[in-house]
């Protein structure tokens, strides 16, 4: 089981940090896209702090993610994306095939296996420990 969290950490951190320094500097080809997503990606480069800092937080968790004792503070900054994503895919991207469900997919199962290994850290974070 330990080499499987080793390929999602660095699998999932990789992708991150990837599309996260695409938003800084666009070297990645752009996918097609519904009007209505390629309206919505407009709307947020526009308005010029959005799209960086995104992308900023994807690097940020993408790094923390792939190294063992910050894997779920990465998860926990990716978390929200990971959702915005997951919607944006599902509901405005569904029509171009398989690309988003595959995407949809790897980010959910990823994040929930590396989630689920780590479900004793997250229970530290709910427990009041000045009881």
């Amino acid at each position: 089981m330990k080499q499987i969290d080793l390929v999602f950490r660095m699998l999932l951190g990789i992708i991150f940090i990837l599309f996260g320094s695409s938003k800084f500097y666009a070297f990645m080809p752009t996918p097609p896209m519904t009007p209505a997503a390629a309206n919505f990606i407009a709307a947020i480069i526009t308005t010029g702090y959005l799209w960086k800092l995104v992308g900023f937080l994807e690097i940020c968790g993408g790094l923390l993610v792939i190294f063992p004792k910050t894997t779920t503070l990465g998860l926990m900054i990716l978390a929200p994306i990971i959702v915005n994503i997951t919607l944006y895919l599902g509901f405005l991207q569904y029509t171009i095939g398989p690309a988003p469900y595959i995407m949809i997919l790897f980010l959910l199962s990823s994040s929930s296996l590396l989630a689920w290994q780590r479900r004793k850290q997250w229970l530290t974070l709910f427990y009041n420990h000045s009881l």
